[in-house]
């Protein structure tokens, strides 16, 4: 029996030894602060403010989120006056590669006579950024342009008019209670992280993927228009940039992974609504013949695939800027 104890003990000890060393591990690994709902409605939720950040999952980066929770070099305050305002998704909150590297952060030295504030955050396609467009322009009312990332420009009837009518389901946050104290411990929150991706992968390879019918045009262009009326309203010009990925072929050529015809036709109400459509296809393409780097993809992830590389952000930041110029 007291074998039996001590055996126990041990495990029980080592277990917890493994954990603390596994939990300060994560600290460098995978280190992402906890998201809380965001009242002013300009983003579903931030991150907490002024929190040492780090992430080692997918490229890497480190850094310090600023004191409304995004990722900026600078703070805000309401007497702040904007000149661009970016929003977008992860991959404008730019977790995988460090600040001076992002396209916030590239345009900043780019435009040095603007100020530029970044609230791209994790889960924001564009659809939700349509829903957030208006509490978002309210606030911080750019006085020069909005720039609004996507990576999809393919939506069904029901996305589209759930945007128009500022209906998109708000992304949920777990700040408080037991599982906001849970998510403190990063090496738990990775766990349940990659658990829920392999549980998430699994019954989507199980399901029969039902086949969506694209969105009618005229939804297309209704929601357009409202965008370019809500950022008329301040007299700010709205860009919106488009960065699909691109397809590497067999014999080292690429090709965009994108429905031309949709993206001309988006690209067309754009212009006939005032708005700068920004199809990065080209740009892309033109800098893998050149230096054959991709804009998507990590030495530590998939090749081509997943969230915007350094390169990536570059090409798109020079391509904003020479917008940007001639508009000047």
């Amino acid at each position: 029996m007291r074998k039996k104890s001590i055996w126990i003990l041990k495990v029980i000890i080592s277990g917890m030894i493994a954990f603390g060393v596994m939990t300060g591990f994560c600290m460098f690994y995978y280190n992402v602060p906890v998201h809380s709902q965001n009242k002013d409605g300009a983003t579903d939720y931030s991150w907490e403010a002024n929190k040492f950040y780090s992430r080692a999952t997918e490229g890497f980066a480190f850094g310090k989120t600023n004191n409304e929770g995004y990722i900026n070099d600078v703070d805000y305050n309401n007497q702040d006056s904007i000149d661009i305002l970016i929003m977008g998704s992860s991959h404008m909150e730019a977790f995988q590669v460090v600040k001076s590297e992002s396209t916030s952060g590239l345009l900043n030295s780019l435009l040095p006579e603007y100020k530029i504030y970044n609230i791209g955050i994790s889960g924001h396609d564009f659809l939700v950024c349509a829903d957030n467009f208006s509490a978002a322009i309210n606030k911080y009312k750019p006085k020069k342009y909005i720039v609004l990332e996507t990576s999809n420009l393919f939506f069904t009837d029901e996305q589209l008019i759930d945007a128009i009518n500022e209906n998109v389901a708000e992304i949920s946050s777990h700040s408080s209670g037991i599982i906001g104290m849970l998510q403190k411990n990063q090496f738990l929150r990775l766990s349940y992280t990659q658990l829920s991706s392999i549980y998430n992968n699994s019954k989507q390879n199980d399901e029969l993927t039902p086949v969506k019918k694209r969105g009618k045009e005229e939804n297309y262009i209704e929601l357009i228009r409202k965008l370019s009326d809500t950022s008329s309203e301040i007299d700010a010009k709205l860009i919106i940039f488009y960065h699909p990925s691109l397809r590497i072929h067999e014999n080292g050529n690429v090709s965009i992974d994108a429905d031309e015809e949709l993206v001309s036709f988006f690209s067309k109400n754009c212009f006939e609504n005032g708005v700068i459509f920004l199809d990065m296809s080209n740009p892309f393409i033109k800098e893998y013949k050149k230096k054959n780097v991709l804009p998507h993809g990590f030495i530590n992830s998939s090749v081509g695939s997943g969230h915007l590389n350094k390169h990536g952000h570059k090409i798109i930041a020079e391509s904003l800027y020479n917008i940007i110029k001639e508009e000047k």
